[in-house]
C-alpha cells in the first residue's frame, strides 16, 4: 500500500491515468458486440434497432465522415461550419464576460459605494438558473446570435464579477494606504496596484467557467439555430444517428479540453504571482 504523499513515477501516472478510459472502452465494446450477437441470433428486429444506439468505432468513423466531413449540397463541410458557429458564440460571450466581469468586480472591490450598489444585485442574479431565461431571451431578443451570447453572459458574468471583487478585497490594505500616502490617485491605485495583482488569478476563474459557458452555447443552439454543434446533435437525435452524435460529443469535448489546458498553461506563465 502506497503511503500518503508518495510520488509516483511519470510512467505509472500516465498508465494509471489511461486505465479508466481503457475500462470504459472495454465495457462499451462488450455491450456493442453483445447487441450484434443477439441481432445475428434473432435475425434483426428490435436487436437491429438497438445496435444503432451503440455503434462500433468503424461505424462511427464512417458515419462521421459521411455526415460531417463530406461537403453538403452547398459545398460546405458541416463540421467546420458547426465548429466555427459554436466557437464564435463562445468567444464573443466569454470575451464580454472577461472584460465586463473583471472591470465591474475590480471597481466593486475598490470603491465601497459601487460595491454597496451592485453587490446584492449580482448575488441575486447569480442564483437565477440561466436556462430558465432562455425562452425570455428568445422572446425579447429573437432567436438570432444575440440571445445565445446573452445566455452565456447572464450565466457566467455574475460569478466572475463576484470573484474579481473578492480578489480585489484580498489585496492588503497596507499597500493601498502606502500608495495614498505617496500621492497616488484612486485610479492609479486601481489600475497600477490592484488590477495587475488580480488579473492572473482571474485567468483561473475564467477557465473554471469555460464548461458552463460552453454548455450555455450548446443549449441555446439545440433550441434555435441554423448551425452549431448543439444544433447538429439536436437534428441528428431525431434519426438516432449515434454513429455521428458520439463523435460530435467527443469533438466538443476535445475543443473544451484544448481551451482549458491553454488557459492553464497561461496561468503557469505568471511565475510572479503568489500561489
Amino acid at each position: 500500500m502506497l503511503r500518503v504523499f508518495t510520488k509516483l513515477p511519470f510512467w505509472a501516472r500516465v498508465g494509471m491515468g489511461f486505465l479508466p478510459f481503457i475500462l470504459l472502452g472495454w465495457f462499451y465494446m462488450s455491450g456493442a458486440n453483445d447487441l450484434r450477437v443477439k441481432e445475428a441470433q434473432t435475425g434483426g428486429g428490435e436487436s437491429a434497432a438497438s445496435t444503432k444506439l451503440m455503434p462500433l468505432p468503424s461505424e462511427m468513423v464512417e458515419g462521421f465522415h459521411r455526415s460531417a466531413l463530406t461537403p453538403d449540397p452547398k459545398g460546405e463541410i458541416r463540421l467546420y461550419v458547426d465548429t466555427w458557429a459554436s466557437l464564435k458564440r463562445f468567444v464573443i460571450g466569454i470575451t464580454i464576460v472577461a472584460v465586463g466581469g473583471v472591470l465591474i468586480g475590480l471597481y466593486m472591490g475598490t470603491f465601497p459605494l459601487i460595491d454597496a450598489v451592485l453587490y446584492y444585485f449580482f448575488v441575486f442574479v447569480k442564483n437565477i438558473p440561466p436556462l430558465l431565461l432562455l425562452p425570455i431571451l428568445f422572446i425579447y431578443l429573437d432567436v438570432g446570435e444575440l440571445s445565445k451570447i446573452m445566455l452565456v453572459v447572464i450565466g457566467v458574468l455574475p460569478g466572475v464579477v463576484l470573484d474579481a471583487r473578492k480578489r480585489a478585497l484580498e489585496i492588503p490594505r497596507e499597500e493601498l494606504y502606502k500608495a495614498q500616502s505617496l500621492g497616488a490617485t484612486d485610479q492609479e491605485i486601481t489600475w497600477s496596484i490592484i488590477f495587475p495583482q488580480i488579473l492572473p488569478r482571474m485567468i483561473g476563474s475564467l477557465r473554471l467557467n469555460f464548461q458552463a459557458a460552453w454548455c450555455y452555447v450548446i443549449a441555446g443552439e439545440s433550441i434555435a439555430a441554423a448551425a452549431g454543434i448543439g444544433y447538429r446533435i439536436f437534428v441528428l437525435r431525431r434519426y438516432v444517428a449515434m454513429d455521428v452524435i458520439i463523435p460530435y460529443v467527443l469533438w466538443a469535448t476535445i475543443i473544451m479540453f484544448v481551451l482549458e489546458y491553454t488557459f492553464q498553461w497561461l496561468e503557469t506563465r505568471y511565475r510572479w504571482v503568489d500561489k
